[in-house]
């Protein structure tokens, strides 16, 4: 068995996640657009993992780029509609000679980014790639959410696979969430069992915030996920939603 992040899980990623309501978080990105009255036609998804939301956003008629640091998930991504065009990139190295109307990361892809300069360096990577005023919209799992282990959790009495149980720990020094992974899932050879060491960092909103304004977006709005709501301290997911202004 291994310890790592996104590599023995890629294969097993999509089957994990049936139940995530792709649709909906999509019908949200569309409720936001339409909010901030933006009409994008070209979205970089950063951080797309197996590129499920990209190729949500490619069935509803959008040209869609997609980046993450794993290359093992963009391999699964790539075996796709192959309508979205993939890339093997971390946000702080998005290099891809082009722009777009609007950049998305869901699925709390950016409390990965464990490092806060390397964060500030990945929002001015996604400034760079936007035309003026286009969207970036965000969502983070809040320090709140990371604190109280609300990645605990497990289903391993059931009988189809994959089989999971995540254990989390909070450093309040470091605000490093560090969350143990066990799998069991079915393969070709029969049953494997792996684990992976995934990190998250807790960013306050005020952090957040700053980095945004720093990397040359006007900061719209912050909401609870999934609806037009201020934040509250209990809040475990919020999403930012910012506007590249002109330099």
């Amino acid at each position: 068995m291994t310890e790592s992040q996104f590599a023995d899980l890629a294969p097993f990623y999509d089957e994990l996640m049936l139940g995530v309501p792709y649709k909906m978080w999509a019908n949200y990105l569309e409720d936001l657009f339409r909010r901030y009255k933006a009409k994008p036609k070209s979205i970089l998804d950063v951080a797309c993992g197996t590129g499920n939301v990209s190729e949500v956003l490619a069935d509803r008629g959008y040209s869609v780029t997609g980046v993450d640091l794993s290359e093992d998930m963009i391999e699964v991504a790539k075996t796709k509609s192959g309508r979205v065009d993939y890339h093997a990139q971390g946000i702080a190295q998005i290099n891809l000679n082009r722009r777009y109307d609007a950049a998305v990361s869901l699925f709390d892809s950016l409390n990965y980014v464990t490092n806060a300069t390397e964060l500030a360096e990945g929002m001015r990577k996604v400034s760079d790639h936007l035309e003026e005023y286009g969207l970036f919209i965000f969502d983070v799992n809040t320090v709140y959410a990371l604190e109280n282990h609300f990645f605990d959790r497990g289903c391993m009495g059931k009988e189809s696979y994959p089989r999971y149980m995540w254990t989390s720990e909070y450093d309040h020094s470091t605000a490093i969430c560090t969350v143990k992974m066990l799998f069991e899932a079915m393969s070709e050879k029969g049953v494997v069992q792996f684990r992976e060491v995934h990190r998250q960092r807790g960013y306050s909103l005020e952090e957040l915030s700053g980095m945004m304004v720093d990397a040359g977006f006007e900061l719209l709005d912050i909401f609870t996920a999934y609806k037009f709501k201020k934040p509250t301290r209990r809040s475990d997911r919020v999403f930012f939603i910012g506007r590249k202004v002109s330099k």
